[in-house]
């Protein structure tokens, strides 16, 4: 019987020695350096079709991993399939580039699906109507945020003392209820990541959501970390407008999904 070294050997599918290799392999990718944090990152691969990935602990299943790749379509699915093989794979979700899910074998699925875009800016945004309403916001206005991202954000990714969670911004109105929040996260340590930007539904349009985004992400890079990320869900169109318009720019498109198999 084949041990697990030697099924790896036999295939297509390479181990590579840890991120430092992975970055070389993919020609040190920006999302690769803002996302895979070595003290994080169990493992990385490379595939002979010219697709490579990591493997790290789900962040919503306990003793199950996630799997990110990058690559051509085909490839990034052959490497999934591969890695799943192996015994004591424990995948339980996965990030592939854009549609890749369409080339898995009709024995997987992705349920539920979210297709999503990774945005990095290197330059401050252009300042934005309202940014005075704006500031850092003290630990004791957690319940204020999470009332507002339950009431008006339900997709949001961060929460007050959430893990990687660094720090809030908020906007407040006349009467100082707050209408508008962004958090400064991190996947990897040294990389800001924006998460949770939300506004109150009945403010919308008033420009609150670019007064945090730009305030936010100005602050950060006057601390001089460099660059400033974020991910968006692709089917809200206003954000990535306001994104764009602010300076970001999409670099990579992702679908990803819990992997069910049949």
């Amino acid at each position: 019987m084949l041990t697990p070294a030697d099924q790896v050997a036999a295939s297509p599918l390479r181990q590579l020695s840890g991120v430092a290799e992975l970055l070389k392999a993919c020609g040190g990718d920006l999302h690769v350096r803002a996302e895979a944090d070595p003290q994080r990152v169990e493992s990385t691969w490379q595939h002979a079709g010219g697709s490579y990935g990591w493997v790290i602990p789900s962040r919503r299943t306990e003793g199950r991993a996630h799997l990110t790749t990058y690559g051509p379509g085909p490839a990034t699915t052959a490497l999934l399939v591969a890695l799943d093989a192996l015994p004591g794979s424990n995948l339980g979700s996965v990030t592939l580039p854009r549609d890749a899910d369409r080339h898995l074998p009709t024995t997987y699925s992705l349920s539920p699906r979210n297709d999503w875009e990774w945005f990095v800016t290197l330059t401050p945004p252009p300042a934005q109507p309202g940014e005075d309403q704006v500031d850092w916001l003290p630990d004791e206005a957690a319940g204020e945020i999470a009332d507002l991202l339950q009431a008006w954000s339900p997709r949001h990714d961060a929460d007050p003392g959430g893990p990687g969670v660094l720090r809030w911004c908020g906007a407040r109105d006349r009467t100082g209820r707050l209408v508008a929040t962004a958090a400064h996260t991190q996947r990897v340590p040294g990389v800001p990541y924006l998460a949770s930007i939300a506004t109150a539904g009945d403010v919308r349009g008033q420009g609150y959501g670019a007064a945090v985004t730009a305030w936010i992400t100005r602050a950060i890079l006057a601390e001089g970390t460099g660059w400033v990320t974020l991910g968006m869900y692709s089917d809200n169109d206003v954000a990535r407008r306001l994104y764009l318009r602010l300076g970001f720019r999409c670099d990579h498109r992702f679908t990803s999904g819990a992997l069910v198999r049949r």
